[in-house]
């Protein structure tokens, strides 16, 4: 196809696309910042009641699962049916059975849960009630004197927990040479690990959003930082955009394009054409979004697992709550494919590949001993239902809320930086990692840590700028 006939089926696209767009996709539903927070404690209001206050209490918290849990864990694991694979399949047909009787066989004869209950709490638990459940963070402040402290909230997704931050948190409260340092507050979504799961329907990341603004007031920090990846950086995107005088600054992990809309959407479809013409690198990044059948054939082998929790997530959920060695294999296939798409065709799908099983179980604990499993699969039709459902996406960031993306290059979902001004306003720092993929924090706590240090310091400057012109 010569270059006018590649502009006429570009234009061609273009006006069906938007056609489609306007009659099916672009929702007339409420707006986001319409929301108001909701009740999710045991006894349901009634219509029209307000919502009760939340206590001023925060409890200490520790980590203690009691000895009957651990031996019933036990006892599930030694009875397990194993999954006989195909010769060769690898990881292609989802967890290979027979690595999967290895995982089961250490996490029954060498797997230590008090040594990593002891890991766990060597920061500071707590929990809080807030809209009628307790939420559970970790908080951590700097242990050495810092010029500037900079309070930090850090936001887990599914199938993550609080857990795959502890490598990055050491990382983050140590001052910088130039007296730069973190106060780190890092919670359990609600239902998610020692989060208490919510009673009532409706807890999407809106909801969530509204939740985590109310700890960190409760903790005296009216503006703050916040990093999201995962559900994390739709909680933290959320934030933003329902509290942009709170947010000093947004960083996120996951960036992904879902509709651009305006200019964007035109650069979006000329860029399957021309990515020259889009693209500052079209070699690093048109394969990360196109060609439109590779990325849908990826989407399709890969997203099973959203489908079922999107819609019937309880069916599954009977299964896993009752199989710890179910629950593994479900929760570290999809960890393994994130990771690294690349993985599939690994034995044990990579997940041996600079981690060790200590650290991979010791995730999976936190969803087993919390028996929160159908709650964190709720959390994937809550959001189906609201976040989707709502002009969520078309609402971008304020322009007041400065925002960083650190772009890891296995993420398993991709916006360039030439197609992400539809949804953010102030686009301050962006920057292209070396390695790593969906648990930026867990696979690569350096890289992580120094990203949010130096966009932090970016914040910073533009605080100050701020200050000289208000002057």
């Amino acid at each position: 196809m010569g270059i006018l006939g590649k502009l006429i089926a570009l234009a061609i696209l273009t006006a069906i696309t938007a056609i489609v767009f306007q009659l099916f996709i672009k929702s007339d539903k409420l707006d986001l910042l319409q929301t108001e927070p909701k009740w999710f404690g045991k006894n349901k209001l009634k219509s029209g009641e307000p919502l009760p206050k939340d206590p001023d209490t925060i409890n200490k918290f520790t980590v203690n699962i009691s000895d009957e849990v651990l031996s019933e864990l036990k006892q599930r694991l030694r009875s397990t049916r194993f999954v006989k694979p195909l010769p060769d399949s690898q990881f292609n047909y989802g967890f290979n059975g027979d690595y999967l009787k290895q995982v089961v066989d250490y996490w029954l004869t060498k797997f230590d849960w008090r040594k990593q209950e002891k890991e766990l709490n060597k920061y500071n638990h707590f929990k809080t009630k807030i809209s009628g459940i307790d939420i559970h963070f970790i908080h951590i402040k700097p242990t050495k004197p810092a010029k500037t402290i900079v309070p930090l909230m850090l936001i887990h997704g599914w199938p993550g927990s609080i857990w795959e931050f502890y490598k990055t948190i050491p990382l983050l409260t140590e001052p910088t040479a130039d007296g730069l340092a973190f106060e780190v507050i890092c919670p359990s979504i609600p239902g998610y690990g020692f989060s208490e799961a919510p009673n009532q329907s409706g807890l999407d990341s809106i909801q969530t959003a509204h939740i985590f603004i109310k700890l960190m007031k409760k903790l005296n920090h009216n503006n703050f930082v916040v990093n999201g990846g995962d559900w994390g950086s739709f909680v933290a995107r959320s934030m933003a955009k329902l509290y942009p005088q709170n947010i000093r600054g947004l960083h996120l992990n996951l960036n992904s394009c879902m509709i651009p809309k305006g200019i964007h959407f035109v650069k979006y479809l000329t860029a399957m054409w021309f990515p020259k013409l889009v693209f500052e690198n079209p070699d690093r990044d048109y394969p990360r979004i196109f060609p439109l059948k590779k990325r849908f054939q990826f989407l399709m082998r890969e997203s099973g697992y959203f489908h079922i929790q999107a819609t019937k997530p309880d069916t599954v959920s009977a299964a896993l709550a009752d199989s710890p060695a179910g629950l593994a294999a479900y929760l570290l296939e999809k960890s393994a494919m994130a990771s690294n798409a690349q993985n599939i065709d690994k034995w044990d799908g990579g997940l041996t590949d600079g981690y060790t099983l200590d650290e991979w179980l010791t995730g999976v604990m936190l969803y087993w001993v919390s028996d929160n499993v159908a709650a964190t699969f709720r959390f994937y039709k809550e959001n189906v239902e609201s976040v989707f459902g709502y002009n969520w996406d078309e609402q971008p960031i304020d322009a007041t809320v400065p925002v960083g993306v650190a772009n890891f290059p296995n993420e398993i979902s991709h916006c360039p930086k030439e197609l992400v001004g539809y949804k953010i306003l102030n686009l301050v720092h962006f920057t292209e990692q070396p390695r790593g993929g969906h648990f930026a924090a867990f696979e690569e706590p350096k890289l992580f840590a120094d990203d949010i240090k130096l966009f932090a310091k970016n914040v910073l400057d533009i605080e100050k700028q701020s200050t000289k012109q208000q002057k």
